[in-house]
């Protein structure tokens, strides 16, 4: 016997052939497309059962709330016929009783009358008697009495009688005449819902009536008709019926209406189909559309046998729609039973025959988008332009992209199969096999930078990390790693430090620049100063020799100033000078500072307020230089303060143990995004810099030796104008009495040491901390 081949693995299971050949003998009723077309055919008819059941139901709805309109416009229609038409035999009575009896016209007792006219009516609010002028003689309502009644107010145009329309007022005593004065009470609060009435009128005068007293020739009954009658009257029969019902006028107004209708009385109905399909022509009628308040209703409408009167009774659509929702909802459960039971017969069918084809396209799907991924990963990979390996556990190369090719020069075919260790010398490819098989014992990335030759043979610093990725065991099976070339940066790092460095060598060498000119200018500037003094005190008699010598004097003070700042500048930056901290009282420096400049301060009329007791102030400090920094700021509050106004000097000890102490002035301020940058060299403010003079050099120096006896000062404006500086340094105990001060530490400053000796007054000033008088420096501008 022959062998049998082997079938291939991607063969069908069910060769198409046979397939054809298993169908041909199944009968037509039975194949799975007849299974399927009775499936379909069988939820159609389902379907089109349901629907024609919901047409039926929805025409029988509808004619079951038209019915219902229709029946309950009949009620309200019968209910306003009857209340209109007891007003008019009411009012009708008081006529001819007027007419007959003419000494009825007694206010009290017509007032009386009236009154009981309202008894067992609540539909009405007042009955009155309205003079021909207008004068209310006589009404239910004793707010009414003495009103006079525009009758143009009651009725349109020329009318003597009848039903007037709809007044938003509570009674007539609001329609009073323009310059009356209603009593307390009468009208509405603002903000609430005003009531409102309908006047119906009738003269007493009429054809076949007795001759009326002269007082009532031309006068008129007016019935006060609530409106609210009516709507609660209509709330009240509608109750929870899904019905709505309204009052309204022929000039299309809402007169009354229950509590559904979202309209307000007195506006105009939206119910345009009444009077353009209906009225006049007809005077009832059905209709569907728009209701009053403009909402979808099925409705009747019918006029008032006597008034000018339109009631309408409406069905919400909505409502309809809620019922043929509920029986939509039945219909379609019970049709979806059937549907499902048709559904779940059919898909057994469908299912038994085709399973297997079914099973067969999931397979093909699958393999496909499997194909279609794998591709658009290799070809990620491939094209991704950072260099990307992948290794096994052993560190085999097991693939590469272009981006590795062309970093290394090597070639794929010559880097798959191999470790790193056949690739390149020992130094370079240990340290690489290390740190990977590091990260394969510990399961997570690392990252480290290693040395690599590139294509020419070039060594290249690269940033390499490697990520372990496990197979479909759970173990580790491989890395993945990528290469980034960070030799630029490292060589950009290398020429930032240098340039760094050559940076900070031009700085210093440009502080000890200003440092040697500023002492070589100091020698002729103190010999210019001493022979000025020497000619001003031997020229006393000779006026133009001391105007002479006063000129040369205040030249090389100023100059003397500038060159004193530029010795300061280069002392922010160097370590020449330093400050030398003791205990010591700082009230009194502080003081004696502004003893110092309060003559200064005296030529502009300025007054140096110090504070109202002296709290004293010990510190590690070096009076000197505290004295120096609070001359920079007396001197700028003096520069700066309008004339005849106060500088005031004030200190005290905060609770947590720290000095405080404010120079606060009446000048312009400081903008509020200046008062930080007004510290730094040779920037001024942009609201005191032009005219003030100065180089900007004195607020830099006060922060740096406030700074020396770390402390902090700060620049603010006062909240009724004015700059305020303030000072914080760290508070100590006083020194008991007796006890030895405790050396202090000799720290670095800004400044230079306190000069010995005693040289003139020009010197003093040259050395810059003279405990004399010493005139502001203009560099301490801000």
């Amino acid at each position: 016997m022959s062998a049998r081949p082997a079938r291939p693995a991607d063969a069908p299971l069910f060769p198409e052939s046979l397939a054809a050949t298993g169908d041909a003998r199944l009968p037509l009723w039975l194949h799975s497309r007849a299974a399927l077309a009775g499936t379909l055919l069988l939820a159609l008819l389902a379907l089109a059962v349901a629907g024609g059941y919901l047409t039926v139901q929805r025409r029988a709805l509808d004619e079951a709330a038209s019915d219902q309109s229709e029946l309950f416009a009949r009620l309200i229609e019968d209910q306003a016929n009857r209340t209109f038409t007891t007003i008019d035999l009411a009012l009708a009575g008081i006529a001819d009783g007027l007419a007959n009896h003419p000494e009825a016209l007694d206010t009290a007792a017509l007032n009386t009358t009236l009154q009981r006219t309202l008894q067992g009516q609540p539909y009405l609010r007042s009955v009155s008697l309205v003079a021909g002028d207008g004068r209310v003689l006589a009404s239910s309502s004793a707010e009414n009495l003495e009103r006079r009644i525009p009758r143009q107010k009651l009725l349109p145009g020329s009318a003597r009688g009848g039903l007037g329309g709809l007044l938003t007022v509570r009674d007539l005593a609001e329609l009073a005449a323009p310059g009356e004065t209603l009593p307390a009470g009468t009208a509405s609060p603002p903000g609430l819902t005003r009531p409102a009435v309908l006047p119906l009128v009738r003269p007493l005068a009429s054809a076949g009536t007795p001759p009326m007293a002269p007082t009532l020739a031309d006068a008129w009954l007016v019935a006060a008709v609530s409106a609210d009658y009516f709507a609660n009257q209509y709330q009240l029969m509608v109750g929870d019926l899904p019905l709505r019902a309204a009052m309204l006028s022929y000039d299309r107004r809402l007169i009354a209406a229950s509590d559904e209708v979202h309209l307000a009385p007195g506006e105009p109905a939206r119910a345009q189909a009444i009077f353009e399909r209906f009225l006049p022509a007809r005077e009832q009628g059905r209709f569907e559309g728009a209701g009053v308040d403009g909402a979808p209703v099925l409705a009747t409408f019918r006029s008032a046998r006597r008034h000018p009167l339109v009631l309408v009774a409406e069905v919400p659509q909505a409502a309809v729609q809620a019922q043929m929702v509920r029986v939509t909802r039945a219909t379609a459960l019970a049709t979806g039973g059937v549907l499902l039971l048709i559904l779940a017969l059919g898909t057994l069918a469908w299912r038994s025959l085709h399973g297997h084809e079914r099973v067969r396209a999931r397979l093909a799907q699958a393999q496909g988008r499997m194909a279609a991924q794998h591709a658009f990963t290799e070809r990620l990979f491939e094209l991704c332009p950072v260099p990307m390996v992948v290794k096994d556990v052993e560190g085999r190369f097991t693939r590469v992209n272009k981006a590795f090719t062309d970093l290394t020069g090597l070639p794929a075919e010559r880097v798959i199969g191999r470790s790193m260790r056949r690739l390149y010398p020992a130094h370079l490819a240990a340290p690489v096999d290390a740190q990977e098989r590091l990260a394969i014992a510990q399961r997570r990335p690392a990252a480290f930078e290693q040395p690599l030759l590139d294509a020419d043979g070039l060594p290249r610093d690269v940033l390499i990390r490697v990520t372990p990725f496990t197979g479909e065991d759970g173990r580790v099976a491989g890395l993945i790693g990528c290469l980034t070339d960070v030799s630029e940066f490292r060589e950009a790092e290398v020429r930032t430090q240098q340039a760094r460095l050559a940076a900070e060598r031009a700085n210093t060498a440009k502080s000890e620049f200003l440092a040697n000119i500023s002492h070589e200018l100091r020698t002729p500037l103190q010999s210019i100063l001493g022979y000025s003094e020497l000619g001003l005190t031997r020229t006393t008699g000779d006026r133009r020799l001391q105007t002479m010598f006063s000129d040369i004097h205040a030249a090389g003070n100023r100059m003397l100033a500038l060159v004193n700042n530029l010795l300061d500048l280069s002392r922010l930056e160097s370590t020449v000078g330093h400050i030398r901290l003791q205990p010591v009282d700082l009230a009194g420096p502080l003081l004696e500072v502004r003893e110092e400049l309060q003559p200064l301060a005296g030529r502009r009329g300025i007054h140096l307020v110090p504070p109202p007791d002296p709290q004293p102030l010990w510190a590690l400090a070096d009076p000197v230089r505290l004295q120096q920094v609070m001359r920079n700021l007396l001197a700028n509050a003096i520069r700066f303060a309008p004339e005849a106004s106060d500088v005031h000097i004030d200190w005290h000890t905060s609770a947590e143990g720290r000095h405080i102490i404010r120079v606060r002035d009446c000048g312009p301020g400081i903008p509020d995004d200046e008062l930080d940058s007004i510290f730094g060299a040779f920037v001024q403010s942009s609201r005191t810099k032009s005219g003030a003079g100065g180089t900007g050099l004195g607020l830099a120096i006060c922060r740096k030796i406030v700074q020396a006896h770390r402390g902090k000062i700060r620049a603010g404006n006062a909240p009724d104008g004015g700059a305020v500086f303030e000072i914080r340094l760290p508070a100590i105990d006083a020194p008991t009495e007796g006890a030895g001060a405790p050396d202090a530490p000799e720290l670095p400053g800004p400044g230079a040491q306190p000069a010995s000796g005693g040289p003139p007054a020009a010197v003093q000033a040259a050395s810059g901390a003279a405990s004399g008088p010493r005139p502001p420096s203009p560099d301490t501008t801000p």
